[in-house]
């Protein structure tokens, strides 16, 4: 009996056992990744509702529903004053929420809103419950949350999780009856470019004159606003100090030019020369309805007289700053606010072009003595540089150990095909996102002339690689004009990881020194013939020739009178 009464109890305790890992069963939430968005996101899921979970005709249902466990019931009147402003009050059977009304009562209100996924109506019901979280979240992780017990859940990033990262966003808040799900994050993480104008060419790098002026476009699209009252747009571009702001930016949306008072302009020029440019465009939001619109910013820049020659090459870099919390209330103008460092907003990495080139310097010597430099001496160059420009960007390649799909219409996602494989590509091809460095190259006509300065030296600049004539065409008083022009070869090596370019050169086929970017180049002239002329030496020694030949005649005269005398 008493076995009997001891295996009785093991089953008992066995069925208990079982009883409570029914109900603690854990459901998993994966979550899908924005595309744009390279973020690591930490991911949190708080209870709304509690309940029984069934599914009909491919629904989930949810019934007898309780508060969840992070619901803060003292908060209950304003989530019922958030509600009630959505629901029609002349619905049929309609009762209007209080902070006494029941959990079921607010689910039933909310399902009466037959609000669609994704839709304005179900992001302002998930804004409502954002206000009222309170305690410890369910569960967290960066993609797939384990959660328990069935229920209603509302899934956000953690709080400043994303503060100071680029390309991130975080997700709107994602409201979901819980079953093993996958759903996708509702982030939205713009981008930004920027060419050289030229015409209808667009171009990430080109070789100008001091003096010219250089036409920029800043691209970028509409994102998709959905869920924000307020969004910032503000374009911050840096020069280098060889170029000077020309202050004539005009912004265009779609097909439409902005007014001037549409976006504001502000520029200051550092103590190194560099100037920030900052365009904000006003209001923003109003281009809510227009996602995925064109944004274009045009200006223009002017090459100046400081143009880095160095090996540090020519920078020029742009970066935008956004909004990038749907769930939070934004209460700057139309830019961060300066106070508030705890605003969460989004910057993209920035866009960099960067411009190589490198200078001769010739200097004129005595070939009988190379110390001596000489003066007066003029020179043409002419031949054909070459322009190397380096550019960063994030692109698409393909992969096998890829996680990106491409769809038919130009974009990428992470969903795998799954019944609408008409969308996509290709069903089989994958692809991955990766940092990109890649080398532009432009050609220019180069021809320009100059004297050498008091010391003998002539600096050619802004020459790249090429072949270059060098010709004299007037040489110091009192020498020779080269009889040859020189021949000067640059070659140039960019490495694509340190982003920096090694020079060469050859001059006549002999290698040339090369010091801090410059090619150094060292030309000697020879002296001129020195020939006699009268009222000089060539006179005393046609002086001298004279009186020997005098000398000679008087002598002959002599011995002839002595021979006739004899005779």
């Amino acid at each position: 009996m008493k076995n009997i009464r001891r295996i009785s109890a093991i089953l008992l305790a066995l069925v208990m056992v079982l009883a409570l890992t029914v109900n603690a069963f854990a459901y998993t939430v994966t979550i899908e990744p924005n595309a744009d968005d390279n973020a690591a996101h930490t991911y949190e899921a708080y209870q709304i509702f509690k309940g029984d979970l069934a599914e009909s005709n491919n629904k989930k249902i949810l019934s007898n529903i309780t508060w969840g466990s992070n619901v803060d019931d003292t908060k209950l009147g304003q989530l019922a004053a958030d509600i009630e402003a959505l629901r029609d009050p002349t619905a049929e059977n309609y009762t209007a929420l209080t902070a006494s009304s029941s959990a079921a009562e607010f689910a039933e209100a909310i399902a009466a809103l037959n609000a669609g996924n994704d839709t304005e109506t179900a992001q302002k019901v998930a804004d409502a419950f954002g206000k009222v979280l309170t305690g410890t979240p369910a569960a967290s992780g960066s993609a797939a949350l384990d959660v328990s017990p069935a229920g209603y859940y509302l899934v956000k990033d953690q709080d400043n999780s994303l503060s100071g990262k680029e390309d991130a966003a975080y997700s709107r808040f994602i409201l979901q009856v819980v079953s093993d799900v996958t759903v996708a994050a509702k982030s939205e993480v713009p981008s930004v470019d920027k060419k050289i104008k030229e015409g209808e060419t667009k171009l990430s790098a080109n070789s100008a004159s001091i003096g010219d002026e250089i036409p920029y476009e800043i691209t970028s699209k509409v994102p998709d606003m959905t869920g924000y009252d307020k969004y910032y747009f503000v374009l911050n571009d840096t020069m280098s100090k060889g170029l000077t702001f020309n202050d004539d930016v005009t912004v265009t949306i779609g097909e439409t030019a902005l007014a001037a008072d549409d976006y504001e302009v502000s520029y200051e020029t550092a103590a190194d020369g560099t100037t920030a440019v900052k365009i904000v465009l006003k209001n923003f939001i109003q281009y809510k309805d227009q996602k995925d619109a064109a944004i274009a910013v045009n200006y223009t820049a002017t090459l100046n007289e400081q143009a880095d020659l160095t090996a540090a090459g020519n920078v020029n870099e742009v970066q935008l700053t956004y909004s990038n919390d749907p769930n939070y209330d934004y209460q700057g103008t139309d830019e961060p606010d300066p106070n508030d460092p705890d605003e969460p907003t989004g910057v993209t990495p920035k866009v960099e072009t960067k411009t190589f080139s490198t200078a001769v310097q010739l200097t004129k010597v005595d070939a009988d003595i190379p110390t001596k430099t000489l003066t007066g001496a003029k020179f043409l160059i002419d031949g054909e540089k070459l322009n190397v420009a380096l550019i960063n960007e994030k692109v698409f390649e393909p992969a096998a150990d890829g996680t990106y799909y491409m769809l038919k219409d130009g974009t990428y996602t992470t969903e795998a095909p799954n019944g609408n494989e008409d969308l996509y590509d290709s069903t089989s091809k994958k692809y991955k996102l990766v940092d990109k460095v890649t080398e532009d190259v432009t050609k220019e006509q180069v021809t320009a002339e100059g004297y050498v300065n008091e010391n003998g030296v002539l600096t050619i600049e802004g020459l790249n690689a090429g072949t270059y004539t060098i010709t004299e065409l007037a040489a110091p008083e009192g020498y020779n004009l080269l009889k040859q022009p020189i021949e000067l070869v640059v070659n140039s090596v960019v490495d694509q990881d340190t982003k920096t370019c090694d020079w060469s050169a050859t001059v006549d086929g002999e290698n040339a020194a090369i010091e801090n970017n410059v090619i150094k180049l060292t030309v000697k002239n020879n002296q001129g013939s020195e020939l006699p002329s009268t009222g000089g030496i060539g006179t005393t020694l046609f002086y001298v020739l004279g009186g020997m030949l005098v000398l000679s005649a008087c002598v002959i005269l002599i011995t002839r009178k002595r021979v006739n005398a004899e005779a």
